[in-house]
């Protein structure tokens, strides 16, 4: 109970701070798994990683303490764990971690999104 109520505020907050958005934008990628490349300094992609959008602390699943770590991140608290971290909290996949990502990740939690 207590998870869902700080889910419903962070929610409430993050939609009364979020600003107008294209829908192309918006589309949120919470849940998909997706992957990134890791280069070598001559430009050779050496390894391609899976990560799971949405997933924040690298858990495999996508629930509450993904909101707060990505709350902590855009407070300037805490950083995001690694480059799985810093991906997987890019929900519309527009190179920027930023309150619509929060309220994506929030949204899916909710169960408004799947």
């Amino acid at each position: 109970m207590k998870a869902k109520r700080l889910v419903s505020a962070v929610l409430a907050t993050a939609m009364a701070f979020s600003c107008a958005v294209s829908a192309s934008a918006n589309d949120s990628r919470v849940g998909e798994w997706l992957s990134y490349n890791i280069y070598h300094q001559n430009g050779l992609i050496i390894a391609t990683k899976p990560y799971l959008v949405g997933d924040t602390n690298r858990d495999g699943k996508i629930n509450v303490t993904d909101v707060t770590v990505l709350a902590a991140y855009l407070n300037g608290k805490k950083c995001l764990p690694g480059d799985y971290g810093f991906y997987a909290a890019d929900t519309n996949l527009d190179g920027k971690r930023n309150i619509t990502d929060l309220e994506n990740i929030a949204a899916y939690v909710k169960g408004q999104k799947k």
